[in-house]
């Protein structure tokens, strides 16, 4: 793993915390999770049931949209018309948790190919300065909203070799048409499990411009 590479917290559950999870799954109310439980425990359990998750700072959405993501990233899988989501919960709390002061997100949700499986869930994860002077990311981040989503309909995007990491599995998925989710499950700054740095917005696309391979672009 490299060095600026992160890795979750272990989530063991314990078989209450399970139960309380499954409860709240069941009724489609995240309330019946307890306020002082991370959200982002509730939404490792979503993941194992089979759910896709999709991160946004809107808390009153009833159907997904397919919209036009030109990430540009080298990928092509990245900057298609579509609704994305994920497999893991961390990575789209980062999308639902990006303040208006965030001016730009530069983030990595992946496994990487270890001999002949793959590793845990890798990430990088950075918000782009807004002028404040801010250096905790964390002080840029807002309140948002993770949607569950069916699977039903979605690609999961293929493994491919990155020249700087060997060969990856990103945790993102899209669906061609517009999704309405099975539940929404409201998440704070301080459910994010992770640090998180922060960047110069303009001085990181330039970088990417003259090197697309180079992510995450922390030397110039």
């Amino acid at each position: 793993m490299l060095p600026w590479m992160l890795e979750c917290p272990a989530c063991l559950l314990t078989e209450i915390e399970a139960d309380t999870y499954a409860d709240a799954w069941e009724a489609r109310d995240p309330t019946r999770v307890p306020p002082e439980v991370p959200r982002w425990r509730f939404l490792r359990w979503l993941e194992a049931q089979g759910v896709l998750l999709h991160g946004s700072r809107d808390g009153g959405l009833t159907q997904l949209e397919p919209q036009v993501k030109d990430y540009g990233q080298p990928d092509d899988f990245s900057n298609r018309i579509g609704v994305y989501a994920t497999s893991d919960g961390v990575w789209a709390m980062m999308y639902a948790l990006r303040g208006p002061r965030v001016t730009g997100l530069m983030d990595m949700g992946l496994r990487q190919r270890v001999g002949d499986g793959w590793s845990a869930m890798r990430y990088f994860m950075s918000v782009g300065m807004d002028g404040s002077g801010h250096t905790d990311g964390r002080a840029l981040l807002a309140p948002g909203t993770v949607y569950a989503l069916d699977a039903a309909g979605f690609e999961p995007s293929p493994p491919y070799c990155h020249p700087g990491l060997g060969e990856v599995q990103e945790a993102h998925w899209i669906s061609p048409v517009a999704v309405r989710p099975l539940l929404a499950v409201p998440v704070a700054p301080t459910d994010f499990p992770l640090p998180l740095r922060v960047h110069d917005t303009a001085v990181i696309r330039e970088r990417a411009r003259r090197e697309p391979w180079g992510f995450p672009w922390l030397e110039p």
